[in-house]
Order: C-alpha cells, then structure tokens, then sequence
C-alpha cells in the first residue's frame, strides 16, 4: 500500500511544479507587455507634450512648461530605467529652457545671464589658475609624489611672494630714489673707488669678492649718501632707508602670523576628514570636471597616493614596539645628532678664526683664502642633513614625527652655522668700528708726523707727544699716534724710511675707507651665491648623475640598481625645506646691509622652482612611506617664524651697539643708526609731538607693552 502511494505523491508534487512554473510565466509575459503598453504610451504621452508645447497658445505653454517642472522635481520618483530617466530630464530640461522665455522675456534674460554669469565665472577662474605660478606643475608633482614632496614646491612659492614685496619695498623707496634723485658715481667719496684700487676692480677675483665696482654700488649700504633730503621733492633718505630696514622684518612678522591662523582655521575645518578615511577616497575623490586622459591619469595618481597615505595613518596608529630598545634606539640617535652638531661648530669656528688669523698676517689672501669661511659653511649645510637623516631611521618614529625631529635638528644646525659666522662678523665689526677713523681736517696735521717718522730719536717722539696732546684735534689723532709709535718701532729695524711712510698712508686710508656694514652686506651675499652654486651643483652631480647611473648601468651590472645601491633617489623633504628656511634667513640678517638681496633672492628662488621641479620628475622617485603633510605646513611656518626672530636679533644688535661708520652710508656722522628718527622728530615734527614720542617711548609705557606682547 506505501508502494502504491509513493508514485501518486510524487506525480502531485509535479504537477503543482508545473502549474507554478506556468503561473510564473504568465504573470512576467504580462508584466513584460503592460511594461510595453506603458512604455508605448508614455512615448505617445511624450509626443503629444510636444504638440501641445509647440502651440503658440500662451495659457497652454504655461500649463505645459508647470508640468516638465514637476517632472524634474520628482523624476527620482518613477519607476523608470536609468536610461529613460536621463531621456526625459534631458527633453524636459530642453523645453523649459526653450519655451520659457517666450512667457516672460525679462525672466528668459535672467535665467539666460545667470547661466551666461555661471560660465563667465568658471572661464575666470580658469584664466587666474593659468596665472598662479607654478600652479600646473605643483599639480603633477603632487599627483606623483603626494602632499608631502608638493607641500616644499607650495612653500617655496609662498617664500617667493613675500621676496617680491620685500624686493618693491626696498626698491621702490631706497635703490630707485638714490639712483633717480642722488649723487652720481665718482662725485663723493663713498661713491669713489680708490686709486690705488682701480687697476684691478674688473679683476675677475675682484669681482668674486664682491668688490671694486659691486662694492661701490647700490648694492651695498656704503654707496647711499647721507643727505637728509634728495631731489626736488625733498625725499628723506636716511629716514627711508631706517624705516623700511624695520618694516622688512614687520612685514614678515605679520604676514608669517597670518599665514598660520590661517592653516589653523583650515586644519579645524578640516577634521572631519578624520572620519570615514577610506570611504572618502574610494568613492568621493574622483573629480567628474576632468576632460582630458592627462588629467585623468595625474588624478589616479593622486587618488592612490592619498590612499597609500591613509594606510600608512593605520599602520602607525597600530604599530607595537618593544619600548626598551626603542628607547635605547633614540638615546644612541640623539647623541650622535649632539656629536655631529657640536663638531660642525667647532669645524665652524676653526675655520673663521684661521681666515682672520690669515688676514692679520699675511697683506693678500688667495681666492680660497677670501672664500674659505663662506664654502666650508655651505659644505656643512649640504652634509650634515643626509647624515641626520640616517641617524634618523634608528628612532622607528611615525613618518610625519620623524619629519618634525629631522627639521628640528636641521634647524638648530642651521642656526649654529649662521650664529658662529655672524659672531665673527660681529667680531670684525666690532674691532673696525671701535678704530676711530682720521677726520678731513686731520690731513695738514698728519703730513708733520709724516715729516718727523724720519727721526728714530725717542725725545723728539716725546716731543711730539706732547704737542700733540694739547691741540684741538685730540680726539681724532689718539689713533694715530699709536700708528706713529709702530712705524718708528718697526723704522728701526728696518731702517727704511719711505716704506714706513707709505706704510702709514695705506694704514691712515684704510682707517678713512672702513665700512663695516659694507662688509657685512658683502659677506651675507657672497654666503647666498656659494649657498646658490652649492646647491645647483648637488642637484645636477648626485641626483641627475645618480639617475643616469641606474638607469643606463643596471643592465651591465651583477645587482639589480634600481632596487639596490645606488637606487634612484628620493626627494629628502626635511633637508630642502630647511634650506629654503636657511636661505631665507640670510635674507633677513642680510637685507639692512644689502637693499637688493631680496631681488637676489627672487632670481635665487625661481631658477631653485623649475630646477628641483625637474629633478623630482626626471631623477627621484615616490616615497615608500607616504603621509600627508596638511599638519606639517604650520609645522614648517613655526620654524620659519622662528628664524625670522633669531635672524633679527643679529641686525637689531648691529644697529643699537655700533657707532655708524663715519665716511660712508646714509647715517654717516651720528652717534647710532636709530638716531636719526629722534632727529627727524625734532626738526621737521611740532614740539608737542616730540613730547608725546617721548612719553611713549619712556620705560613707563615701553616695559608694560613688552609684558603684554610676551
């Protein structure tokens, strides 16, 4: 009986299959032709519309125009194919903007010059990103290297647009007006190139020393004059040249601060990008806008490098180190960072102290001689970076922190080069400013010294003494006597009397032709030209031919180049933002002394652009550890604050402690450099402002302002 009832329980179950399977299909063949009919009608719907639209009834073209609206609005709410979708907004957008202004033609102009704005606007922008430097190209660097390699290319165009105003400013009020409105070339003394200089100022060594026609020139402080007023006008020169000396460091003061509320505002703004990391870069970061394949491929580039940069957030924030030797690790990286800093100033000062040792002895250097100081710093500042850098990798630090450490050390590297040169300029200054030179009215005086050098008796040098301690000049003849005492001592032994005297002369004209902050202008410029060729020279001798090794060599060799030593090299981000911070503080401790550098420095600043620029793109490549530098560029702008403070020390130092010299420069003649401004105040200012100045230059308004600014 079960036999007999298994087959009639399985034939049923076939059956009811049957009967589904058939049901299924009837019902999809009807939803199939209803989804036909449906889409027959709605063309026939769509046709009809355009009858209807394509009357000149007005009443009716309103209602028609009311109903293409509506089907934009809720077009997400029908049930349609994507395609049919994209069709009828299309058609219906097209009759709007068709039909509509024959309503009402105001409306159909204002839509009409809204649209016609929009595009306007957009050609606008374009036209002023083809006009931001650099733009393009930072664009493709950053697409192949990340944020990180294209935030120094930002920095460095940042840098360029504070040299351009520094450069109007010093030009506009101190170069321009001297050469339009002041004394020509070989009219004064501080204008003249001595004879006895004149044969060999075209000298090429002259010229690499900055001197003879360079020296008297507007590069230089000791070519401006010190002439109250200049020209028809009545230009103040002196106050002009004071004046603009200070506003160059308010102006980057302010301009740095800005700057760096700005990127805090920004990097607040921005943390919301915290969230959701991977889910904004996998399917928000395409920018549809792009119309051309290379564009598209720079942003796929991007896009991977961002991602890359993302993962490697992760992996920091889950990084698990044994923290002894980790800590063990950094104690050894930062002594050897102390040995290297220390033996880098000690090289430093070595070197300084021979080069004046050497100029004490011997009465004409050698090119190497005159440059030794300026190449052996330049040299420091080349090597010692890479050096840190591999100090560096012991540490294991996240690669942003790592960044942050290599540029502190850079920094303080950096600083201690450029302090231990600027002590022995100060140190140079001091002893030629100290030396009080021989006034004019001294000359007939000195010509009857001259004449008793020849008697080698010590009475009538006595006598001599003492006529001279009780004559009106005594102030400006304590110096030479001193002179007299070592040419008669050094007359004795030699016995030739008109050696001595030319001797005193060439003494008596270098005492009268001294200026120190010529001297110290000279120095900073030559400094920033090694610095320049220095560079270029890095550039083109170890990335470019580093490049060509591997890549024409790695065939002929037993090891792969490319993956092994030499390897292409990557763009060392900490050392080159250093350098441009580096670079911009001689700028800074330099400007007061040299007008001009700043314009030297924009030049500098475009040939560093377009030839770091090439050798990213032609000789390194990416990173393998990637990480985005948005919280390293406030990092970057503190440092540089930071330098603009130390470098104006040196100069604020220079100004307040030295004597001027008195033969040269616009403040030739006065007690201090700053002088000038209580001189200013009191001649050409009513007495009431005077006393108001001083009120509040007095310490009872001076020492509460500097509490509230720190």
């Amino acid at each position: 009986m079960s036999s007999v009832s298994e087959p009639l329980v399985s034939s049923s179950r076939s059956l009811s299959a049957t009967k589904r399977h058939k049901s299924i299909r009837k019902n999809s063949r009807r939803i199939y032709s209803a989804y036909q009919d449906h889409q027959q009608g709605s063309s026939d719907d769509e046709d009809k519309e355009d009858e209807r639209v394509d009357s000149n009834d007005p009443e009716e073209m309103f209602q028609n125009i009311q109903y293409q609206k509506e089907i934009i609005a809720n077009i997400r709410t029908r049930p349609w194919p994507m395609r049919r979708k994209l069709k009828v907004l299309k058609q219906a957008r097209e009759i709007v903007l068709k039909y509509e202004g024959r309503l009402t033609r105001t409306r159909g102009y204002q839509t009409a010059g809204a649209d016609l704005l929009k595009k306007l606007s957009r050609v606008l922008y374009n036209i002023m990103v083809l006009f931001i430097p650099w733009e393009v190209r930072i664009k493709k660097i950053e697409s192949h290297f990340g944020s990180g390699v294209a935030s120094y290319f930002i920095f460095l165009r940042w840098l360029f647009g504070i040299n351009i105003v520094l450069t109007i400013m010093t030009g506009a009020f101190i170069v321009l007006p001297e050469l339009l409105a002041g004394a020509r070339f070989g009219t004064t003394r501080s204008k003249t190139i001595p004879k006895e200089h004149l044969a060999s100022a075209q000298d090429l060594d002259t010229i690499w020393s900055l001197g003879g026609y360079l020296q008297y020139s507007v590069l230089f402080y000791g070519y401006y004059g010190r002439v109250r007023k200049i020209g028809s006008a009545g230009y103040r020169l002196p106050l002009a040249y004071f004046l603009v000396g200070m506003a160059v460091f308010a102006y980057s003061f302010i301009i740095l601060l800005r700057k760096m509320a700005k990127n805090s505002r920004l990097s607040l703004a921005s943390a919301s990008d915290e969230n959701f990391t991977f889910c904004w870069r996998v399917f928000c970061a395409w920018d549809y806008l792009i119309g051309n394949p290379e564009a598209a491929e720079s942003k796929g580039a991007a896009i991977v490098n961002n991602i890359r940069e993302a993962i490697v957030e992760e992996q920091e924030k889950k990084k698990d180190t044994s923290l002894a030797v980790l800590i063990s690790l950094r104690i050894l990286a930062n002594i050897l960072v102390l040995l290297s800093l220390a033996g880098s100033i000690y090289i430093i000062y070595f070197v300084v102290d021979r080069s004046q040792k050497l100029e004490q002895e011997k009465p004409e250097l050698t090119l190497w001689e005159k440059n030794e100081v300026s190449v052996v710093v330049s040299l420091i500042t080349m090597i010692a970076p890479s050096a840190f850098e591999l100090v560096a990798q012991l540490e294991m630090y996240h690669p942003r922190t790592s960044l942050r450490f290599q540029l502190a050390r850079v920094l303080v590297l950096y600083l201690g080069n450029l302090y231990s040169l600027i002590i022995a300029l100060l140190d140079k200054v001091n002893s030629m400013s100290s030396a009080v030179p021989v006034s004019p009215g001294n000359w007939s005086d000195s010509s009857s010294f001259l004449a008793t050098i020849a008697q080698p008796e010590v009475d009538s040098l006595s006598t001599l003494v003492s006529d001279i301690s009780v004559s009106e000049h005594q102030n400006s003849t304590i110096a030479t006597i001193a002179m007299v005492l070592d040419v008669t001592n050094s007359s004795r032994s030699s016995g030739t009397i008109s050696n001595q005297t030319a001797l005193f002369e060439k003494n008596t004209r270098s005492q009268q032709d001294q200026c120190w902050e010529t001297y110290v202008g000279q120095e900073m410029l030559k400094l920033s030209i090694i610095d320049m060729i220095f560079t270029v020279a890095s550039i083109l001798l170890i990335d470019f031919i580093r490049g060509l090794v591997v890549r024409y060599l790695s065939d002929c060799c037993c090891w792969d180049l490319e993956s092994k030593f030499p390897e292409y090299g990557e763009f060392k981000i900490a050392e080159n933002v250093l350098h441009l911070i580096y670079n911009q503080g001689m700028i800074w401790m330099g400007a007061f002394f040299s007008p001009c550098l700043p314009a030297f420095n924009v030049l500098k600043l475009i040939g560093l652009m377009y030839l770091r620029s090439w050798a990213v793109l032609t000789c390194n490549v990416p990173h393998q550890q990637v990480f985005r530098a948005s919280r390293s560029n406030n990092f970057y702008l503190a440092m540089l604050l930071f330098m603009l403070f130390l470098c104006m020390l040196p100069t604020i130092f220079a100004i307040v402690r030295y004597r001027p010299s008195q033969h040269c420069g616009p403040f030739s003649g006065q007690e201090k450099i700053y002088d000038i401004i209580s001189e200013t105040v009191a001649s050409d200012f009513p007495l009431w402002f005077s006393k108001v100045m001083s009120y509040i230059t007095s310490p009872v308004v001076v020492l509460p302002a500097l509490l509230l600014l720190l």
